[in-house]
């Protein structure tokens, strides 16, 4: 993947450990397809989305794609997530101003209904009545 984009993935944040520790695994996973990855958090958490902003563009990236690891669009994906971003109501990319540079910004959606995450359920019930 291209040095110059970097990958922020976005957790909501918990007082439990093992939500950041969850977040962080995920992101790590990400590493074959970016060079530059960080996690931020919402609540709760550090590091914060700004704070995962920042380090990326201290490594020099110009793009930043954001990757909420959130199950479905609510208040944090619609609202909270892309006003921390600095993206305007209902946009999903855009270039916003942060520490005085100027950086594009590309906002996923989050995981949804996706046959694969059907498997995945599938599997689990599975190994519980096992």
């Amino acid at each position: 993947m291209d040095k110059n984009i970097g990958l922020l993935i976005v957790g909501h944040g918990s007082s439990l450990g093992y939500n950041g520790e969850l977040v962080r695994s995920v992101a790590s996973e990400f590493s074959d397809e970016f060079e530059n990855v960080e996690v931020g958090f919402l609540n709760s958490e550090e590091p914060k989305i700004k704070d995962g902003i920042g380090r990326l563009l201290e490594r020099g990236v110009s793009k930043i794609a954001v990757f909420p690891l959130f199950l479905s669009r609510g208040v944090h994906i619609l609202k909270d997530i892309p006003r921390e971003l600095g993206l305007e109501d209902g946009k999903r990319k855009g270039k916003i101003k942060f520490d005085g540079r100027e950086v594009d910004i590309f906002y996923a959606r989050p995981i949804e209904n996706d046959k694969r995450l059907t498997e995945i359920a599938l599997d689990r019930i599975k190994e519980a009545i096992s």
